[in-house]
């Protein structure tokens, strides 16, 4: 049986080399590209698609990007296997794709041979990472052995305040902490998430602003 594959990717070059690497084989019939989720929501509306390999952060569309985006193919397709493929390299990110079904991982830095073998695994219902996200999710376990406990509450508390655009000193004062000690908690709080700079821990919250339970695990907003 054909294997129908739609892939959603606002950069060209990328989507124009996955659907070279998966058109030479018979059983895949690879659908004309998208770029941004109104393109692909109106592509899933028109064809049966078995495989969608989308990018993670694709702007410009009515239905936004990320864990959204994703979201809402999950809700409203549940039997399109998704692959994302993203230069994203955060290992939240990828821990939050598997929490909301996605079968595949692969990062733009994989060896893009893999798609073949993740497109077949996916589309029979298994997962599959590259080779590059099951590295990042190593060394996150190696690096940083507290990455999988929830924060505390005021490490939520002194993370909320930072992302709303308060630096340390003003979140000390706020507080009547020390500032060491805010800069302390904002750190661990950092490590929990697999964050290494602040560059990792906004564009994380841009793609994806970080919400939080009230026992201190992080929570990515579902779609709406």
């Amino acid at each position: 049986m054909m294997v129908k594959i739609l892939i959603a990717d606002d950069h060209p070059i990328i989507a124009s080399t996955l659907r070279e690497m998966l058109s030479p084989d018979p059983g895949f019939h690879v659908l004309p590209p998208v770029t941004n989720s109104t393109e692909l929501f109106k592509a899933l509306e028109t064809n049966s698609v078995d495989v969608l390999i989308t990018d993670y952060c694709m702007p410009g569309g009515t239905f936004g990007d990320g864990l959204v985006m994703i979201n809402r193919v999950r809700r409203k397709y549940p039997d399109v296997k998704i692959i994302v493929f993203t230069s994203i390299e955060q290992p939240a990110i990828i821990h939050a794709l598997d929490s909301c079904g996605v079968l595949g991982v692969m990062t733009k830095s994989d060896d893009l041979r893999e798609i073949t073998v993740c497109v077949e695994r996916c589309r029979r219902g298994m997962s599959y990472r590259g080779g590059r996200a099951e590295q990042i999710l190593e060394e996150q376990m190696r690096r940083k052995p507290t990455a999988c406990r929830p924060l505390s509450p005021k490490e939520m508390e002194v993370l909320r305040m930072y992302l709303d655009g308060l630096n340390v000193s003003q979140i000390a004062d706020a507080l009547k902490r020390s500032a060491k000690t805010i800069n302390n908690q904002k750190r661990m709080a950092m490590s929990k998430l697999g964050c290494r700079t602040d560059m990792e821990l906004f564009k994380l919250h841009v793609s994806s602003p970080v919400q939080f339970s009230r026992h201190g695990e992080v929570e990515m907003p579902s779609a709406v």
